[in-house]
Parts: structure tokens; C-alpha cells; sequence
């Protein structure tokens, strides 16, 4: 069986080629970009924000996330400052990943057999997500209009895109006879971005806007994630030598590209983006320890 995503793409973590500057700007932000810490965590990972900034993620403490030996923590941080556990039921770790206009959120869990499913948390009321015939399942983002977006393994062993819409399960694989597609983000037009490893295992970013599929390449990049689409068609996300990084954030505004470094940090992960252009994510500082951040580059 394939890796599961948060071990893929955490280490880490789709035709048409999208052409780059050469020569792109940098970003560094030190007046911008703020850190953000659970109390106590030895990682924090900040994941998606929605239009009023509450904001989610995960949380390790004792050893850092999976693919460490840590216990992974899904929580929500109000635009105060302060933060809440989610507790999903039947849970053994929780990853939270996505959040919409109207607090619901949607990520994973693992429960005490081993097998990761999907989950939407709307209130206090929680309701599990896994597409018929999955054996694993990671919920990527919510839109307003309660549309979620992810990835599942299928009977045959490989990663498959997929949407719900209202319980009604439609799967997606990128052109090409690719071998993982991943959905991680739709914004309120249906417009869809993800992840994707083509036959020849080369990773690769993507957008979905109706039926045009369209391939994300950060020039000079070994490997392409690109993880979020905001209502004005910015996206965001990462790219690195490697699939074992280090990683260098990304932002593609008005058809521009920018890397995104946190001050000090020797890696700079992009997770989530909202309409007002306010990102989050993760950075790993000169110690080897892992923050989450948030601000407007």
C-alpha cells in the first residue's frame, strides 16, 4: 500500500505546464509573518484560515507528528490568540486541515485499529468521511457551500482524488496515468487545486477549473505541491529539490510566483490562504523545531 499522505506529504507534507520567472522575487517577511505555538507543543503545524481568522491545525507534543513518534492534536485557534482542542470521537490522532466561512472544519483521524479515515466537525456534531471502498482517507478543505475535497486509497492500492458533494462521491485521477492525485483545496467556485505524481513518480501541482486541468511546475523544482485556491484564483504552496526537502514556500498572485521564507528558518512550508491574502503554514527554526505561522506576505 501506498504511504498515507501525512507521511508522504508532510515529509514532503498534476496538460499544461505553467511557465516561470527565472528569476523570482523573494519574500521574507520579517514584519509580516508571525509564529504561531500551542502552548507546550514540541510542533505546531497551522494548516487553513478562513475570512474572520480562525485558524487549524495540529499539534504534537513529547516527539514531533507522524512520520515522527509523536501524538498528533487537531486544533482551532480563535482570532484572539487562544486555542482549542478538537476531540474527535474514536480518535487515537487527529490531523486538522481545513475550515470554511462557517467554522466547519474537515481533516483525519486515526482510530485505535490503525486505519486513518476522514471527518467534518460542523458545531459539536462530527460525521465520518470515507469514499465506498477506501482503506484510508484524508479530507483536505471545505468550501462555503460544505463541498469537500480530499484523497482515498482505492481496492487497487493508489491515492484517488475526490468530492463530496452532499454524500455524493465523485473520484478524480490527473491526466496521464498518474500513480497519486490529491485534491487540497477548493475555493467557492468549484475551482479545485491538489498534488499529483505522474507515471514517473515526479510530483507535480495542479489546478481544476471545470474541466480545464492545468500542471503547476515551480521552475528549477525537483518536487511541486500546490495546496490552496482562494476565491480570486491565488494559490498557494511549496517546492523543494526532493521529496525529502527542505522546502520553500510559494504564492502565485496576478499570475506571479514568490517564494516565501520565514526569517531564520531553514524550511518554509505554505498550508492555507484566505480571500483577504492572509497565509499560514509551518517553519522549521535554526534548532530543528517546528512552528506553525501566519500573516500576509
Amino acid at each position: 500500500m501506498p504511504t498515507p499522505r501525512f507521511a508522504v506529504l508532510l515529509v514532503v507534507g498534476f496538460a499544461l505546464a505553467v511557465s516561470l520567472s527565472l528569476t523570482l522575487p523573494q519574500l521574507h517577511a520579517q514584519d509580516t509573518l508571525t509564529t504561531v505555538d500551542v502552548p507546550g507543543a514540541v510542533e505546531t503545524d497551522l494548516n487553513d484560515i478562513n475570512k474572520a481568522g480562525f485558524a487549524v491545525g495540529t499539534d504534537c507534543t513529547v516527539d514531533t507528528c507522524p512520520p515522527g513518534t509523536g501524538i498528533a492534536h487537531a486544533f482551532l485557534r480563535r482570532p484572539d490568540g487562544t486555542f482549542k482542542a478538537i476531540k474527535v470521537p474514536q480518535s487515537t490522532q487527529s490531523f486538522a486541515y481545513g475550515i470554511n466561512d462557517s467554522n466547519q472544519v474537515v481533516g483525519w483521524f486515526i482510530d485505535s485499529a490503525g486505519i486513518t479515515h476522514g471527518y467534518m466537525m460542523s458545531g459539536t456534531t462530527f460525521k465520518k468521511i470515507d469514499p465506498p471502498g477506501s482503506t484510508l482517507t484524508n479530507v483536505w478543505e471545505i468550501n462555503n457551500a460544505g463541498v469537500m475535497v480530499g484523497t482515498f486509497v482505492g481496492s487497487d492500492g493508489l491515492f484517488h482524488g475526490f468530492i463530496d458533494n452532499a454524500g455524493t462521491f465523485t473520484t478524480f485521477d490527473a491526466p496521464g496515468g498518474s500513480l497519486l492525485t490529491e485534491f487540497t483545496g477548493i475555493n467557492t467556485r468549484s475551482q479545485m487545486c491538489g498534488i499529483y505524481f505522474d507515471s514517473a513518480s515526479v510530483q507535480h501541482g495542479f489546478t481544476l477549473s471545470g474541466t480545464t486541468f492545468k500542471t503547476v511546475n515551480f521552475t528549477g523544482a525537483g518536487v511541486t505541491a500546490t495546496d490552496r485556491i482562494n476565491d480570486s484564483g491565488e494559490i498557494v504552496g511549496l517546492e523543494g529539490a526532493s521529496s525529502s526537502g527542505p522546502f520553500t514556500g510559494y504564492t502565485r498572485i496576478s499570475g506571479q510566483f514568490s517564494t516565501v521564507t520565514f526569517p531564520g528558518a531553514t524550511e518554509t512550508r505554505i498550508r492555507g490562504l484566505n480571500n483577504a491574502g492572509v497565509i499560514v503554514g509551518r517553519y522549521t527554526d535554526a534548532a530543528g523545531k517546528i512552528h506553525g505561522y501566519m500573516g500576509t506576505p
